[in-house]
């Protein structure tokens, strides 16, 4: 079984689900009317997913759960494009922090505590805390922890090494 995805046609189909814009047909009987229908023309750039393992599972929890392949199907790709999506909104709040809370937000990250980014970064205590508000506020958190949970799949030691203060 092999799927075919061209890449401009997924990405409509992303700002059609981000827009709130598909009403009655299914997420995956668009996508793949999309697929079936799509234009062949010879210079268009295709993603390919053949992957025997996705497959497997994706028979496996159908058949577990008594549900059709293609509502399974749906379910994953919804599952994935909201990840995709979340973790594009984590990338936009990250772009939209100065420079400082950024290092702040690294170290945290890193595991230092307020008085330790403080005395790296030669500022105040305070200074720090109110960066973290700052940060907390953009980002809809309430605390550090709640923070490094938001960011824990991001790696900072190679960021931190880059944008170190010198």
């Amino acid at each position: 079984m092999t799927f075919e995805y061209e890449t401009a046609e997924l990405a409509r189909l992303t700002w059609n689900i981000r827009s709130n814009i598909i009403t009655g047909m299914s997420l995956f009987k668009r996508l793949m009317h999309s697929l079936l229908h799509k234009n062949t023309g010879a210079e268009e750039a295709r993603v390919y997913l053949r992957d025997a393992e996705l497959i497997a599972v994706i028979k496996d929890v159908a058949r577990q759960q008594r549900r059709a392949e293609e509502e399974i199907v749906a379910d994953f790709t919804k599952v994935g494009l909201n990840q995709f999506l979340a973790q594009n909104e984590m990338e936009n709040r990250w772009a939209a922090l100065s420079q400082r809370e950024q290092q702040v937000v690294a170290l945290i990250c890193l595991g230092y505590r307020n008085h330790e980014i403080a005395k790296i970064l030669s500022i105040a205590p305070e200074t720090v805390k109110t960066h973290l508000q700052r940060v907390f506020d953009k980002f809809n958190l309430r605390s550090s922890r709640e923070l490094r949970l938001a960011l824990r799949d991001w790696d900072f030691r190679d960021w931190w090494e880059h944008h170190r203060q010198e």
